[in-house]
Order: structure tokens, then sequence, then C-alpha cells
């Protein structure tokens, strides 16, 4: 019942129904199958572990011939109905009501991290800043020490361990272009993985929750799945055609920067030889 609630958008009195139960008790056993799968996140989705990125960089290396890239990250708005007395702060810049969901995933979509903690107004780069991968992505050991890298949009910071793409400000090099082209492609792998998601749980596309807490018990539990399907099915559905499309691309603003200068020309440097090797 939990599946086909996540998998479909119907009320829970239709789901009562179908499965012979109230409406009530059908609300009562979704969310608490919900919460008991995402208690087991932590078994679904995991961080790499440092013998992994030479594998996973390899991969990324051989279909989009990006060198050290060990994921990709991303946002995605979730549609959920706002608390009435804070409405605006989940107000996205579409106009609906949402959570903004913070992820990674690696090169076979499978997501290493994610963040469900903050609405829908707040920044793409607001929201990776306050996140423990935030605080992880300007350490000096991080990804060991450096030598791997995630690929995210313009959104977010530049830094030594992410790699965004040159601003476009119509005088780039050949170089820059084609590293922003290569970028983009490598980096399209986290948009089809939050189609996939999407495709599979519908639910996403809108959770009518009343209470916040089980939108977000909705939204883990759905992550979790994925991971695990992909873990046992054999088939390779194409959800190429339900690709979460990115938002217009607004750069990361100075009061959600995260690192100092030092860092950033760090990773200028880095970014600069990576293009020059493309």
């Amino acid at each position: 019942m939990t599946v086909w609630t996540l998998a479909n958008q119907d009320t829970f009195r239709s789901i009562g129904n179908l499965f012979g139960m109230s409406r009530g008790g059908a609300h009562w056993c979704v969310f608490q199958v919900c919460r008991a799968i995402a208690s087991v996140k932590s078994e679904y989705i995991k961080w790499p572990s440092t013998e992994d990125y030479p594998a996973s960089a390899s991969a990324f290396d051989r279909k989009y011939g990006m060198p050290n890239v060990v994921g990709c990250i991303d946002g995605t708005h979730i549609p959920v109905k706002a608390p009435a007395n804070d409405r605006d702060s989940y107000m996205n810049r579409k106009g609906y009501t949402s959570i903004n969901v913070l992820a990674v995933c690696d090169e076979g979509m499978r997501f290493t991290y994610v963040y469900a903690d903050r609405a829908g107004s707040v920044h793409d780069a607001r929201v990776l800043r306050v996140s423990s991968l935030g605080h992880d992505l300007v350490s000096d050991t991080f990804l060991d020490d450096g030598k791997y890298h995630l690929l995210g949009d313009s959104a977010y910071p530049l830094l030594p361990t992410l790699l965004v793409p040159y601003r476009d400000n119509g005088h780039l090099t050949q170089e820059q272009r084609r590293f922003n082209t290569i970028h983009s492609s490598a980096r399209s792998i986290v948009e089809r993985a939050f189609g996939r998601l999407k495709g599979k749980f519908r639910r996403l596309r809108g959770i009518d929750a009343t209470c916040l807490k089980n939108a977000l018990l909705v939204i883990e539990a759905s992550f979790v799945l994925h991971n695990f399907i992909l873990g046992y099915d054999e088939e390779k559905e194409d959800y190429s055609c339900e690709m979460e499309l990115g938002d217009d691309e607004v750069t990361c603003g100075h009061d959600a920067a995260i690192g100092g200068s030092s860092l950033k020309l760090v990773a200028q440097a880095k970014r600069d030889q990576i293009a020059k090797m493309l």
C-alpha cells in the first residue's frame, strides 16, 4: 500500500477504498511504513569511501571525458503544503510552495547524499552552506585532499572540491566553452536521477500532507527506495523524457558563499588546468 501511495497521486480515501481500509487507517499505515523506510536512510544513501573514489572517477571519465569527478550536485523542489503561518518561506521562485532538496548522485544515478530540510524560498547555495556537505567541501582533507571533486551548476560556489562552469560573459575562450559543454553533459546525470526518482514516485510531484514532518518522511522514503531499486532492479527504464530540467541558473550570491578567496583561487587554477586537458 505504501509503495502504491508513493507511486501515485491518489487521495487517501481512494487508497483506503482500494486496499479495504478507512481513510484514517490508510494514512496511518502509509506514514508508519515511510517512517520505517526513512529510518534506514544511512544504509542506502551513503557517501562513497576513499577507496571508491577511483572507480567512480574512472566511470565519469569514460562516459563524459571529465577527470576526477565522483558525483554531481543539484537541488530539486518538491511541492508541499506550506504552514499557514509561514507560507512565504516556502514559496519558491516559480510561484509554488516547496521543500528545496539538495542531493548528490554518482555515475549510476544512485544518490550518495540527500539533505531535505530547507524551505523552497532558500537559494541552492545557501542550502549547501548550512548542510553538513557544505562544511565538508571546504575541508582540506575532503575528497582525498581535494584530488577529486563534484560538479555543480553556477548556482553553487566554485571550490577545489566543487567545480562549476565558467560564467559566460560573451568572451569565453574555446577551452572554456569546451569545458562548459563537457561539464554540462556530465552534470546532466543528476537531472536524469531526479527524473527517474519522480517518474517512479509520482507522489513527489505534489505531497498533500498537512504536516511537514510527514512530507519529509515521504521525500526521504522515496530517495531510499530509489537507491534500493537501483541495487536490485536489472531493468534500466528510460526516464530521459522525464529528465528534470534545471531552473534558470541564478549565480551564487555573496551572502551564500562558502570558503574564502584563497580557496576560490585554488579552484580557479584547478578548473583552468582541467580545461586545458580536455
